[in-house]
């Protein structure tokens, strides 16, 4: 199972826990901010964030007119979770929205393939978790 699909059907295990008036089946969480939100209403499915060995869910309790409650679940992932930068060697055409790849001599390649191998490693990994600003590369013509 992919990723994204575990995290779908994570998702909508919790929801439905929540709906029905349970603790989420799984993760950690506060309590007080859960008793907090279920006054308000019934979730909503909020924001999914990565760390390398969680999965964090937060589920929206909305109020009319006033301020929504964020509850946060904290799963641990089965297997260590990886964030793949987008390759130096993509380039993306910004009049299309194209993403595309780039011809490169031989050498410089295999430089840039090891160079995204070695950011697998988990403490390169790890620095490359969180808020990522926009970047844009000017396109090679």
């Amino acid at each position: 199972m992919t990723l994204n699909a575990y995290v779908s059907a994570l998702r909508r295990d919790l929801l439905e826990d929540l709906h029905a008036g349970r603790e989420p089946r799984v993760g950690s969480f506060d309590a007080a901010l859960l008793k907090e939100g279920r006054a308000k209403g019934p979730a909503q499915i909020g924001d999914c964030r990565f760390e390398p060995d969680a999965i964090l869910l937060e589920f929206v309790f909305p109020e009319a007119g006033g301020r929504s409650t964020v509850l946060t679940v904290r799963v641990p992932s089965p297997e260590r979770i990886v964030y793949l930068p987008v390759p130096e060697w993509v380039v993306e055409d910004i009049w299309h929205g194209e993403v595309h790849g780039s011809y490169e001599f031989e050498s410089d390649a295999r430089r840039m393939v090891s160079r995204l191998h070695d950011q697998l490693a988990p403490e390169a990994n790890r620095a490359l978790f969180g808020r990522k600003p926009c970047r844009h590369r000017e396109a090679s013509w």
